[in-house]
């Protein structure tokens, strides 16, 4: 009853006795070896290329979150509803049932879900003096209308009866999580939760997942995202697309907590040539099973099922399979929309560690993947690969992001977009000065383009604040991205930027704008003036300096070398050197008690 699969050999799973639930040709294999996990540095790009996995045929889950539904119930819950323009679902209604062998649970029950708040990550008494300290002024969303203002108001009102739906484009500033998590469960928390939103399987597509999942695969997929220039094939609207033509191919997504309770829907964005393909998950002791529709006659686009379920635990396992593989099948995964069915902030976070502005600009299926969602803000947050690598900003980056913009708008009127600036930042240890630039552009575009505008180089502190955020650790050594605790609290700003900016729309009916000149210099409530002056967390040395002074090797390399404890030759020069210093100081007038000039914005 097993199958076989190029390159791979496989094994029937143990669990055979599912058989008597399901139709003969949906055996589905375990695996010998377990899959690769997704690379754990955020600073990584991804990398496309083949991809070869193997996961136990058992993955671990936690399946004490499902109650039995009653027999209405069950017979209620379709897996599939109708299909929006541009993306079909299956033609059959499949139901959801009972798992007699659940997904076996591997190590201690995760916990149960909570939201991840700032105040958690490093206190209550901090967080609240940062957000004493930076202050609504600085930190606000900006419109050169005051109209963007009151659509945003209007949207994010309506969350409470149905859905305010956030795009998030961006770099690896983005795909790791860390922000974007906090953001949206700021939000949800103030205004419901309506769901996780969009998730993929980044360990086929060798990178880094986002922070509060990881994922394993089985069978050979070769992949694509928008990092490339000209995508090896047609992406989707999470920026990923893994392609395989295994007779049996399966991933699983394991998260560190409970889902939320309450019933889900899972959209699975897909594409398939083949009419004999079949999909089945298994989440704790939910099962759910369906044929796949087939894009043959269809005129581009990709296709979706929904699937409908009572419940999801921590695990969720996909296993597809070809019940008549030919040479020419293929499936292509574009990911899984995780919703709950009650109203609230849906979130997706589509960050591409490495992408640039162009790279909406390569997703074949924005429009009909985007349909689906249904956004009401969409953040464009690219910038930093468009500049750090030649330190200027690109003469065709203008016309690029006027290009995006349209796309979105073409497809999303009534959405509102949010254009966001860069931090300062280093590359090599040299200071990107284009990110000023950057700042002004992003600007003026914003005005031109009816957009808003959040100009986080302005809040962070300006120029040379990644100096500040690195000594007090919430930067990494490169000097390009944050650390967890750095993400975290960039994402806190952002949430509540946008509250500030409705809490000023509201105190100022009046007013026709919300906006203010750029400001290239630190302001003095910003996040690099928070840290000096209030020194929340322990700081550690300047990195950029030493390495500057490391005898014009200017590497990390250098820098570390210079941090380390001496030898006992230099320690003995050293010494020497002191008595000899000593012995003149002696002889020379007291110098008076000066302190260190602070190092100036380069």
């Amino acid at each position: 009853m097993s199958f076989q699969a190029s390159r791979a050999t496989l094994r029937v799973l143990p669990c055979v006795v599912l058989c008597g639930l399901l139709t003969a040709c949906a055996t589905l294999p375990g695996v010998d070896q377990a899959a690769s996990a997704d690379a754990a540095l955020p600073g990584a790009g991804p990398t496309a290329g083949a991809a070869k996995g193997t996961a136990p045929g058992t993955a671990s889950g936690n399946s004490s979150g499902t109650a039995t539904p009653s027999a209405s119930a069950a017979s209620s819950a379709t897996g599939v509803s109708p299909p929006a323009q541009g993306a079909k679902a299956v033609s059959a209604a499949p139901q959801w049932q009972r798992n007699p062998l659940p997904l076996a649970q591997e190590g201690p029950a995760k916990p149960p879900f909570a939201w991840r708040t700032l105040p958690d990550l490093i206190g209550a008494e901090k967080a609240q003096l940062m957000n004493t300290f930076i202050t609504p002024e600085v930190n606000t969303f900006e419109a050169s209308n005051v109209q963007l203002l009151q659509r945003l108001k209007s949207k994010w009102e309506a969350a409470a009866q149905g859905r305010f739906t956030v795009l998030h484009f961006g770099d690896s500033h983005v795909q790791g999580g860390f922000g974007a998590q906090i953001s949206r469960h700021k939000w949800q928390s103030m205004m419901g939760s309506a769901g996780r939103g969009m998730v993929f399987p980044y360990a086929i597509a060798k990178t880094y997942s986002q922070n509060d999942y990881r994922s394993t695969f089985e069978g050979e997929w070769v992949t694509a995202n928008s990092i490339q220039v000209n995508p090896k094939m047609p992406l989707g609207v999470s920026g990923f697309v893994a392609r395989t033509a295994s007779a049996q191919a399966a991933f699983t997504l394991q998260f560190n907590q409970q889902f939320e309770p309450g019933a889900k829907v899972l959209k699975f964005l897909y594409r398939t040539s083949s009419a004999n393909y079949r999909l089945r998950l298994q989440s704790g002791d939910v099962l759910w099973e369906s044929e796949l529709q087939s894009d043959a006659g269809a005129m581009g686009g990709t296709q979706r099922v929904e699937i409908d379920v009572p419940q999801l635990s921590d695990t969720l396992r996909f296993d597809l399979v070809n019940t008549e593989p030919q040479a020419d099948d293929a499936f292509e995964l574009y990911g899984v929309s995780i919703e709950n069915k009650t109203p609230g902030v849906l979130y997706h976070n589509l960050g591409v560690g490495g992408a640039a502005f162009a790279a909406l600009r390569s997703q074949a299926y924005f429009e009909s993947q985007s349909k689906v969602l249904a956004p009401d803000l969409v953040i464009l947050d690219w910038g930093t690969n468009d500049l750090i690598y030649k330190n200027k900003v690109p003469e065709q980056l203008e016309a690029t992001i006027v290009e995006t913009i349209r796309k979105v708008r073409a497809e999303h009127p009534d959405a509102l977009i949010l254009l966001t600036s860069v931090q300062d930042t280093y590359f090599r240890k040299q200071a990107i000065t284009a990110t000023w630039e950057f700042a002004q552009l992003i600007r003026r575009l914003a005005k031109e383009n009816d957009c808003l505008l959040y100009d986080w180089y302005r809040v962070a502190g300006g120029a040379d604040a990644m100096r500040t955020w690195y000594a007090y650790g919430l930067a990494q050594p490169d000097h390009v991205h944050l650390s967890a605790t750095g993400y975290a609290i960039k994402g806190d700003l952002l949430a509540q930027a946008m509250l500030n900016a409705l809490n000023w729309q509201k105190s100022n009916p009046d007013k026709s704008s919300l906006w203010t000149d750029a400001q290239q210099g630190e302001l003095p409530r910003s996040v690099s003036a928070w840290l000096k002056a209030l020194k929340p967390f322990q700081s550690r040395p300047d990195l950029i300096r030493v390495s500057a002074s490391a005898k014009g090797k200017g590497t990390a390399t250098a820098a570390k070398a210079a941090l380390r404890k001496p030898s006992k030759a230099a320690q003995s020069k050293a010494k020497s050197s002191a008595k000899a210093a000593n012995s003149k100081t002696t002889k020379a007038k007291p110098s008076s008690n000066k302190t260190a000039k602070p190092v100036k914005p380069q």
